[in-house]
This record gives structure tokens, C-alpha cells and sequence, in this order.
């Protein structure tokens, strides 16, 4: 958790939500002492209004598995996504609840759709929209093709299970 040079905000980074880009904007600011994020979160004031950023967990899924290209872990051309959702790869990186725990119970989440709306009201910030410039690798694949697939639509709402019980995101899309 990084609390902001306010003193009176505080925003949990979980991985592959957009926070690199965050953590840079809010650094360029000096509204945060470090342009990297970590991705811990240990309660330990209450004294500061906490944020989480989330994003759709689809577009989460698809990043994680661009992001094994990106470490070079994975040749994304040939270890496709239907093949990261049904490998160990697709548990690597947690959901929110299973990751924090009961930790949510202390944060309001923001999906990162909503960034500029959020920074707008919250810190009178006027960031630009969000562009994804982080995301470096591809496999020049369409999302609808992909989650047309129902049995990979099924995997990541059971993997998001808990968080969709309490986060609300526009999943039409998808189901």
C-alpha cells in the first residue's frame, strides 16, 4: 500500500490493473515518493482513505497472459489464451479476494475504466484516459473470438467468483 504525500489517501497497486501507469502519473505529480508500485498491502494505519484499483477481470486475464510474453516467460504466439486459462499459468496470479483477502472490506475499489472520473473528484487530478502503453506484447488476437469460448468465460468467472460478489463491473460483453 502507498499512502499519497497528502497523508490522507492511500491506493493498493495489485498487479496487472493499470498500476504501473498510475504510480508513474501520481510520481510525475509528487504526489507518491516512488515511480514503481509494489503490490503489498498491509493494514496498518486506518487513518487515510484506502483505494484499490481493479480492472475487468477479461481484460486482467488478457494482460496477464501478455505480461508472460512481456517477462519472457512464454512465447505468447504459440502458448495461446485458451491454453494460459486452462494451464497452472492461469492461477499464478490471484484475484483480488484471494489475493487480499479480507483487506478488500477496507478499500473502496476503482476500476481503472473509471480512472479520470476518480483522480477528477477524488484529488482534482486531471489525468489523461488510461492508453495501455505498457502493453507491449500481442497475439493479434480478437477478445470477442477469444470470449465467444464459453468454457474459458466459465474459468475466469469462477476465478473471479468472490471479487464479482462485490465489485461491480460491466460484463455484458462477456456473459
Amino acid at each position: 500500500m502507498h499512502i499519497l504525500n497528502d497523508g490522507k489517501h492511500a491506493f493498493v497497486f495489485p498487479p496487472r490493473c493499470g498500476t504501473r501507469w498510475i504510480a508513474s502519473e501520481l510520481y510525475d505529480r509528487g504526489l507518491l515518493d516512488t515511480q514503481a508500485p509494489n503490490h503489498e498491502f498491509n493494514l496498518h494505519t486506518t487513518d487515510v482513505k484506502i483505494f484499490m484499483f481493479v480492472r475487468n477481470p477479461f481484460e486482467r486475464e488478457r494482460s496477464l497472459h501478455r505480461w508472460l510474453s512481456e517477462t519472457k516467460q512464454k512465447d505468447i504466439t504459440v502458448f495461446t489464451f485458451e491454453e494460459y486459462v486452462n494451464s497452472e499459468c492461469f492461477e499464478i496470479e490471484p484475484s483480488w479476494y484471494t489475493r487480499y483477502g479480507d483487506l478488500n472490506s477496507h478499500v473502496q475499489h476503482i476500476d481503472i475504466a473509471n480512472l479520470t472520473t476518480f483522480f477528477k473528484e477524488t484529488l482534482d487530478i486531471d489525468l489523461p484516459e488510461y492508453d495501455n502503453f505498457y502493453h507491449l506484447a500481442d497475439d493479434n488476437r480478437n477478445d470477442d473470438e477469444i470470449f465467444n469460448n464459453k468454457q474459458i468465460v466459465e474459468k475466469i468467472l469462477n476465478k473471479y467468483q468472490e471479487d464479482l460478489k462485490h465489485i461491480k463491473f460491466d460484463l455484458t460483453k462477456y456473459i
